[in-house]
């Protein structure tokens, strides 16, 4: 492998697959593609995504079938869960590379790449067993090989003209985000090639790629997309049709059905904090942006990177479902466009190359935040290593400190061969490695099991053979996958209520208040175990910032309606034998 493709991944293999497996499959919907690989496996079904026993007809099956697969070569796992999500982060990153060095230079190239491989939002995903990464991935893919392939970027001299190859991994690409997620998967590469091809066309150059080479991409598009979503409308008849492309993809993107409407500015703070900790280093865009408002000429690699990331954050605008994870295919042309811009800054005038100090002193200064964050929020990591959260914290200080040090320094040209050869960026992909590899290894990380794991352990000891379950407000998701067996699902407190009445012996999970609650009212309840439960999956910015074990650190119980069952005395008196 040539060097700079080596060490970007070795950068990922830090960020991304370091402590995988930490922490344990959250209570979000990654629980689902976790659990329902695991159904697929344990039914041999590779046809029909389950949950919790039941039919899942929320999203496609690629994810299903990546997870699936990593069980059956490596086990069940949460890490084994969440490697096609690593490994697309991983394949994401060589694209941006790739891009790059395309149409920029290696320098340039290479940073792009780190830039992905470092940038939160992608460490952040692929480490959640969610299809949105590979969509990611599968998208960048087709948007990039339809753009080469329809040679709407200016040909290098002596380039052998390969537009069917790149139109035909185009059309593989489009069908696999197809089968990851759905139509998206063919609408976000449309939404950026069209324009790109028709600015292209107005400008005077027309695409020129073959119509064969179109057909064969269509063709692929169609082999390989096509027979799953066949299969599912013969077995499960227009249920299915209705329920996936009508309630999963038209009613979520219009209406508030699954998530509450946002403002239209949404994605604004999401797609800066994604970036972190290198959004400041977007105030380089602002150089640029002058020089093509004066000049009324943009150039063609940033048109169409600009078009690349603007196109689909406008698509997802316009959307009233939002989620913060669904603009992680708009992270990588802004990866290329801020590598660009730093190599361009660090060779500038005076004036761009105080942007660029004015930048890396603030990356510095978050870095040093995000250190002070670590340390005061060890009140909530209750069955963490302290003095570790705290060396990891005095770590990215000194980093942050560093990074600060170096800008100042390189302003002040006592380092002009640091501030031009990448020290900078060195630095900050440094502390970002630190702090990604320190919270998954060290933060996130319990010398024992979870405590999802233990109240699991508990349920398994606790339930007859036959005997019901459910979970009520906590570990609603990921309970089933250690579990081990389907739970029932109440819908409000009156069904919690109306089971643990029941004339057979039942167990609830749930929380402290909530048990309470029910003793109130008179419910003979029998408490079986406790644990106290972080939910890192929806830690809030509030919590961060205002660290409090009293409102953050939950207390879940487990109870039974009656004590179990005496054994038979034929029973006692075989276990007397």
């Amino acid at each position: 492998m040539p060097r700079h493709p080596a060490a970007i991944v070795a950068v990922c293999a830090l960020t991304f697959l370091a402590g995988l497996g930490c922490p344990a499959v959250t209570d979000s919907d990654e629980a689902f593609y976790a659990q329902a690989a695991r159904e697929m496996v344990d039914r041999d079904d590779w046809l029909t995504p389950h949950y919790n026993g039941e039919v899942r007809f929320e999203k496609p099956i690629l994810y299903y079938w990546l997870a699936a697969a990593t069980y059956a070569a490596a086990g069940v796992s949460p890490t084994a869960a969440r490697l096609p999500s690593a490994l697309a982060g991983i394949g994401l990153a060589l694209l941006a590379w790739a891009c790059a060095r395309r149409w920029y230079d290696d320098r340039t190239a290479l940073l792009a790449g780190v830039v992905t491989a470092t940038s939160f939002g992608y460490v952040a995903m692929a480490r959640h067993a969610l299809p949105d990464l590979p969509l990611a991935f599968f998208v960048t893919l087709a948007t990039w090989g339809a753009v080469v392939g329809l040679r709407v970027e200016p040909r290098r001299a002596g380039e052998h003209p390969a537009a069917g190859r790149w139109l035909v991994a185009a059309g593989a690409g489009a069908a696999a985000a197809f089968l990851v997620k759905g139509p998206v998967g063919l609408v976000l590469p449309a939404v950026v090639v069209l324009p790109v091809a028709a600015w292209t066309w107005l400008r005077g150059r027309r695409p020129g790629a073959a119509r064969g080479a179109l057909l064969a991409a269509g063709a692929v598009f169609v082999v390989l997309a096509v027979p799953w979503y066949a299969a599912m409308a013969v077995e499960h008849g227009p249920a299915y049709v209705e329920r996936f492309f009508i309630g999963e993809n038209l009613d979520r993107f219009a209406t508030a059905r699954y998530n509450d409407p946002r403002p239209l500015w949404y994605y604004l703070p999401v797609v800066a904090g994604g970036l972190l900790p290198w959004t400041p280093f977007t105030v380089l865009w602002l150089p640029a942006l002058a020089r093509a408002w004066r000049e009324r000429r943009v150039g063609g690699a940033e048109l169409r990177l600009a078009l690349w990331a603007l196109a689909p954050l406008a698509f997802y605008t316009i959307s009233v479902g939002k989620q913060p994870r669904y603009v992680l295919p708009v992270l990588p042309p802004l990866a290329v466009l801020l590598a660009a811009a730093m190599r361009r800054a660090a060779a500038a005038g005076a004036q761009t190359r105080g942007l660029l100090t004015g930048a890396a002193v603030a990356a510095g200064l978050l870095v040093a935040l995000a250190a002070e964050r670590l340390h005061a929020v060890r009140p909530l990591l209750v069955e963490r290593s302290g003095p570790w959260v705290a060396a990891l914290a005095a770590a990215a200080l000194v980093l942050g400190a560093a990074i600060v040090a170096a800008a100042l320094a390189a302003h002040r040209d006592r380092a002009p061969t640091a501030s031009r050869g990448g020290l900078v960026p060195a630095l900050v992909a440094a502390a970002s490695v630190l702090l990604a590899v320190g919270t998954y290894s060290v933060v996130l990380a319990t010398p024992r099991e979870a405590p999802v794991e233990r109240m699991a352990a508990l349920v398994r000891e606790a339930r007859g053979a036959g005997e019901p379950y459910c979970r009520y407000r906590v570990f609603t998701r990921n309970l089933v996958f250690y579990a081990g067996a389907p739970a029932v699902t109440p819908f409000g407190f009156d069904a919690v209520r109306d089971f643990l009445r029941g004339s057979d012996r039942a167990l609830c999970v749930l929380l402290e208040p909530d048990a309470a609650e029910l003793e109130a009212e008179g419910l003979p309840l029998e408490r079986l175990g406790a644990v106290s439960y972080l939910d890192t999956g929806s830690l809030t910015v509030e919590a961060l910032l205002d660290p409090d074990p009293e409102r953050h650190l939950r207390r879940v119980v487990l109870v039974a309606n009656r004590p179990p069952p005496e054994p038979s005395p034929k029973g006692r008196d075989a276990r007397s034998r």
